[in-house]
């Protein structure tokens, strides 16, 4: 089971909420996230996976999922996420803030799911907060059993995309960031990408759906979330990429070894 430092979750919760609430995204988004950015670095949150002899948080996996997942669900502008990863795979400071190299693929995958679980859940909790809000016929939509079962979906949604994501950084943090197919990490990198990606097209649908024509426009908002959720769903490999993987190393390995993976 994953465990984050309970401080740094805290921390990054309130400065998120403090610095990203729904009526500041426009704003943070059109300077280009510089003065989020700044703060962050500040707080050395791009530091969570350097050793502490090297100046870091020496923290875990655990650690940089609370962060990337915050990241999707606030809708952060900037690279923090890449900042982090990048200075915990040996970059330095300044490159790694500079997002100066590009993330390997196994690592750039891990973190695209913890993103996109973390902007589902974000759109989970917009909707949710629309729905009691907008009335029809005299009550909040909310109360109409159709909208009720729209919204069960989207949440159910959300959580397999948490519960892939999460799975796949316990996994690199018992076994370490994967180099190969061979590694146990790999697995489970592979499932969570796949997952996450796959599952875009109905959270934004019925995120969207639920909204309406409103939806669409700019003050919403909703586009911070879901205009991300479809572009990384593509990077570091489409889910039909990592499907295709994942049926051919379960094809070479036979039925016996890919059973034992499945449930080691």
């Amino acid at each position: 089971m994953m465990r984050a430092d309970p401080l740094l979750v805290e921390t990054v919760e309130r400065m998120f909420a403090e610095n990203l609430a729904p009526e500041d995204l426009a704003e943070a988004h059109g300077s280009g996230g510089v003065r989020f950015m700044e703060l962050a670095l500040e707080m050395g949150l791009d530091a969570v996976l350097a050793p502490q002899e090297q100046g870091g948080y020496g923290g875990g996996w655990p650690d940089a999922f609370v962060i990337a997942e915050a990241c999707g669900r606030y809708a952060a502008p900037g690279a923090l996420p890449e900042a982090m990863i990048l200075r915990g795979l040996g970059h330095g400071a300044e490159d790694a803030a500079a997002g100066a190299s590009p993330l390997p693929m196994p690592a750039g995958a891990l973190l695209r799911s913890a993103q996109m679980a973390g902007a589902a859940q974000g759109l989970v909790e917009r909707t949710a907060a629309y729905c009691s809000e907008r009335t029809q016929f005299g009550r909040p939509i909310a109360k109409f059993q159709a909208v009720q079962q729209q919204m069960a979906e989207l949440a159910g949604y959300a959580a397999c995309m948490q519960a892939a994501s999460q799975q796949a950084f316990a996994a690199v943090q018992k076994h370490g960031m994967p180099e190969s197919g061979e590694s146990p990490a790999w697995l489970a990198v592979a499932i969570a990408k796949c997952r996450c990606s796959e599952l875009v097209h109905p959270v934004t649908q019925i995120a969207h759906g639920v909204h309406g024509a409103i939806g669409f426009t700019e003050e919403m908002g909703l586009q911070y979330f879901s205009l991300p959720l479809w572009r990384w769903r593509a990077e570091y490999g489409r889910d039909s990429d990592w499907a295709e993987a994942i049926g051919a190393r379960a094809i070479a390995a036979g039925p016996t070894a890919t059973w034992a993976s499945l449930t080691r």
